[in-house]
C-alpha cells in the first residue's frame, strides 16, 4: 500500500494503471470544474430552490427532502452548530401552527445555510438533486466536464477498465451529470456511482466499502482527487491514489513528493482516442524507507 505519510525519493517513470482493474474517480474539480459545481449548479440552487419548493409541495418526494431537512436541523441543534437554521414541521390547518409559507422560507434559509458551510450531508444532497433534474432534463443546465474525460472514459472501456464515480453529490445527481453532459450521455462508459451512503470522502471506511462493493482488492483500484485528504483516506484502505492538478488545484512540496500527479488524463492515455495524442507515463514516487514525518493534511 502506499503510504502518504511517508517521504519517497527521486520519481521513477511507470505506469500506474499497472496492475489496476477499475478506475474511481472524484467529481468536484477532478471531473468537473469547480466553477461549474459553485457558480453554475449552486447558482442554480439560490435562485430556484423556493419556486421548486412551491411548485412540488404536495408530492411525496419533496415532503420526504424537507422532513429529512428537519432532521438534519435539530441534529445540529443537539450538537450546537453555530448559525444552524432550524426548519418547523409542516402542520397546517391548526390553530397556531406552522403553515406552508413560513416552513417553505425556513427551508430555503437552511438550505442556503448549508451550502456555506462546506459540509456535504444527505439532506442537502438530496434536495439539490431534484431541483437539478428538473434543471437537466428541461435543458436548463447542461453537465460541464473537463475535455480530457470523454477520451479517457473510452480508453479505459476500450481497455476493459471499469469505471467508478464518487462524490458527495447523489448518485442521481451524478446520473445527471454524465447522462446530460454537453459531451452527450456517458453513462454507458460508467460502471457504477457511489455518494456519502457509504461514508464521508475523507474517512477510509468508505473507501474500503466501495472496493468491497466493486468485489476487487484495494490494490487493484486507483482513486483519482484533487484533495489531498481524499486521497490520504483512500490510500490508508489500500488503494492506489493519484492527484489531479488542476489549475485550481495548489499542492505544498511535500504534497507532491506524497503523491503522485498528473494535470491531464491525457498524460494516461497510451492509444489515440478521438485523435487525441499518445500519452506520456506518470510519473510514478517511489516509496523510501524513513520514519514518518508529522504533518498537517490540507483539504
Amino acid at each position: 500500500m502506499e503510504s502518504p505519510t511517508k517521504k519517497r525519493s527521486a520519481p521513477e517513470e511507470q505506469d500506474i494503471l499497472d496492475t489496476v482493474k477499475a478506475v474511481l474517480l472524484d467529481i468536484e474539480g477532478t471531473t468537473t470544474p469547480l466553477t461549474f459545481i459553485k457558480e453554475t449548479l449552486c447558482g442554480y440552487i439560490k435562485d430556484n430552490v423556493q419556486e421548486y419548493l412551491e411548485n412540488h409541495w404536495d408530492a411525496t418526494e419533496c415532503k420526504t427532502d424537507v422532513e429529512a431537512l428537519c432532521e438534519q436541523a435539530k441534529k445540529d441543534k443537539e450538537e450546537k452548530v453555530e448559525g444552524v437554521v432550524e426548519v418547523p414541521a409542516v402542520t397546517e390547518g391548526e390553530e397556531g401552527e406552522n403553515d406552508k409559507k413560513d416552513v417553505i422560507d425556513a427551508v430555503v434559509k437552511n438550505v442556503l445555510w448549508q451550502m456555506t458551510t462546506g459540509k456535504p450531508t444527505k439532506s442537502l444532497s438530496q434536495i439539490q438533486g431534484h431541483v437539478w433534474r428538473e434543471a437537466y432534463k428541461t435543458g436548463k443546465i447542461q453537465g460541464e466536464l473537463f475535455d480530457d474525460i470523454e477520451p479517457a472514459l473510452k480508453a479505459w472501456s476500450a481497455k476493459e477498465l471499469k469505471v467508478y464515480l464518487f462524490s458527495a453529490g447523489t448518485v442521481d445527481t451524478q446520473k445527471l451529470l454524465f447522462g446530460y453532459s454537453a459531451k452527450g450521455d456517458l453513462q454507458e462508459l460508467v460502471k457504477g456511482y457511489f455518494d456519502l451512503t457509504v461514508g464521508g470522502k475523507m474517512e477510509k471506511e468508505a473507501y474500503t466499502k466501495i472496493v468491497e462493493e466493486m468485489d476487487l482488492k484495494p490494490e487493484e483500484v486507483i482513486f483519482f482527487t484533487g484533495v489531498t485528504a481524499e486521497a490520504t483516506a483512500a490510500a490508508d484502505a489500500g488503494l492506489k491514489t493519484c492527484i489531479v492538478v488542476r489549475e485550481d488545484i495548489v499542492l505544498t512540496d511535500e504534497e507532491k513528493k506524497k503523491f503522485n500527479t498528473i494535470s491531464s488524463f491525457t498524460e494516461l492515455l497510451t492509444d489515440a482516442v478521438d485523435g487525441e495524442t499518445p500519452a506520456k507515463k506518470v510519473e510514478k514516487k517511489v516509496e523510501k524507507e524513513v520514519e514518518p514525518e508529522p504533518e498537517a493534511v490540507t483539504a
